[in-house]
């Protein structure tokens, strides 16, 4: 544990030595993309040894978002970096110039979950160093020990010591970094359970966090659903449901169909789902992660009251079998929390949209993510509008986690902070305000010194009728004018 702390320390004496530019974090970006691409074998083969992930899947979610993101941010971080204006200036500040700057926050903390540990390891961890930060990232390695051997022989082959220390271990490396080493920030992507502990932690140091985290995201179909398009509609909802086994933040968790589609819908539903029937262990379909994990799925299948199809558990291998449970009632155990697994609970809903979402905001909060399958206008305003989500997907699924010209982030119990592209380096960075003042202006400022008079006070009540200073391209002529006339009144008035 000890060597952790010297890491910690050796990452902040850097930072207070040496701040990296863009230029440098870009080339160290560039050599790490080069490095990455040429890695997909060591990569897919080790987490398929840790719970058998389909290499497609590994491609398409992980190895090429990453890579793809990496290039995003290094093509674009001057623009992300950028300092920015404003387009209208108060008059009492008109003399100022100013901008506002993205800077660095120091040395910041990940910790990063089992379920996708390339891509959301490499997410942040790609994004904070673009901003100039230094990093020590808490990989899972007690869930996921080939994977975890091989991402850090690639990372510490590209990141020097002194921006970058991997930290592979369980509970107690994540409990020391957290309690015994002081971060600028900490970005944590898991259970709600352990956020609130990872929250805990941070507030003793007031160190602000990042907290992705999950929750029970619904799947709404209406009685607008296009009927033609209804087999199209349930591929992509088996795809999202059940690609990594389910273990998925943003997974739909469970489907609620209006009553009056509701058969046609099953139909089509258990239709598409028979070609995952035939998947066994030791199909090309990803395993549970660990036997907690395991235990867990196991039992809600055995204590739902609904009708279950599929729900094959091989404790040997941990393989749980892509599951739909109709007939499920919203006191079911398999609606108490989130399922984070391939079984698909479905509800036969009565009465409004409206009616729904309000239930649903009553039982489960802020989902990370809702699902809307139909065609209404009218549903879309509705949901959008009664319905807080992090991410609100219509007629597909899972997207909002992968798109990174896009935020992605919870709200309420799902989480707070957002990350991806941009909104990465918004989140490793501090927008710091610069403002100078010129010496010519001392005249037009002198009145705020004492004395107070009753000339000031009532040159300064007209001042707050004056509206603020549009910023275009007669700037100087208009805010120079506007000075000299406020000036030549208020010497006037002396």
């Amino acid at each position: 544990m000890e060597s952790i702390r010297e890491h910690h320390i050796t990452l902040v004496e850097e930072f207070k030595r040496h701040r990296r530019s863009p230029e440098e974090s870009k080339a160290l970006l560039k050599k790490f993309t080069k490095v990455l691409s040429q890695s997909f074998d060591p990569l897919s083969k080790a987490i398929k040894d840790d719970f058998n992930k389909p290499q497609l899947e590994f491609l398409v979610a992980e190895f090429g978002q990453a890579i793809s993101e990496t290039n995003h941010i290094i093509a674009n971080l001057d623009t992300f970096l950028k300092s920015e204006g404003s387009s209208s200036v108060p008059i009492s500040f008109a003399s100022l110039s100013y901008e506002i700057e993205k800077i660095a926050l120091g040395t910041v903390l990940i910790i990063s979950p089992f379920n996708y540990p390339l891509i959301l390891a490499l997410s942040p961890l790609v994004g904070a160093i673009a901003a100039g930060n230094n990093v020590v990232l808490k990989l899972p390695y007690d869930q996921l020990p080939s994977f975890c051997n091989a991402l850090t022989t690639i990372l510490e082959s590209v990141f020097p010591s002194n921006v970058l220390q991997v930290v592979n271990g369980g509970v107690p490396e994540a409990q020391f970094v957290l309690n015994e080493c002081k971060f600028d920030k900490i970005f944590f992507t898991g259970s709600t359970n352990v956020g609130k502990e990872v929250y805990k932690a941070a507030s003793k140091n007031l160190t602000p966090v990042v907290l992705e985290l999950g929750g029970k995201s619904p799947v709404f179909i209406t009685h607008n659903v296009d009927l033609k398009s209804i087999d199209t509609l349930m591929d992509r909802l088996l795809w999202g449901k059940f690609s990594n086994a389910g273990q998925t933040c943003v997974a739909p968790d469970y489907v609620l169909i209006e009553s009056s589609v509701y058969d046609k819908v099953m139909k089509s539903l258990i239709k598409r789902f028979e070609a995952l029937l035939s998947l066994d262990e030791n199909s090309d379909f990803s395993h549970i992660v660990n036997n907690r994990g395991f235990e867990r799925l196991s039992n809600l299948l055995k204590s739902t009251k609904g009708t279950i199809t599929g729900g094959v558990c091989d404790a040997e291998t941990l393989f749980v079998s892509p599951t739909i449970v109709s007939n499920v009632n919203w006191d079911d155990p398999l609606m108490t929390g989130e399922i984070f697994g391939p079984i698909l609970p479905v509800i036969k809903y009565e009465g409004s949209l409206l009616s729904v979402l309000k239930k649903v905001e009553n039982e489960h909060d802020c989902p990370l993510a809702a699902y809307l399958v139909s065609s209404s206008k009218e549903d879309e305003l509705l949901v959008r509008r009664e319905l807080r989500s992090g991410a609100l997907v219509i007629n597909e699924f899972l997207m909002s986690a992968g798109c990174y010209v896009l935020p992605f982030g919870g709200i309420g119990s799902s989480g707070f902070g957002n990350y991806h592209g941009k909104w990465t380096i918004n989140a490793f960075t501090h927008e710091r305000a610069i403002l100078k003042q010129p010496l010519w202006a001392e005249k037009l400022l002198e009145m705020r010194y004492y004395p107070y008079t009753n000339d000031k006070l009532k040159t300064f009540k007209l001042l707050l009728h004056i509206p603020e200073i549009p910023f275009n391209t007669l700037k100087t002529v208009f805010v120079y004018v506007t000075i000299f006339l406020i000036g030549w009144f208020t010497s006037r008035l002396m």
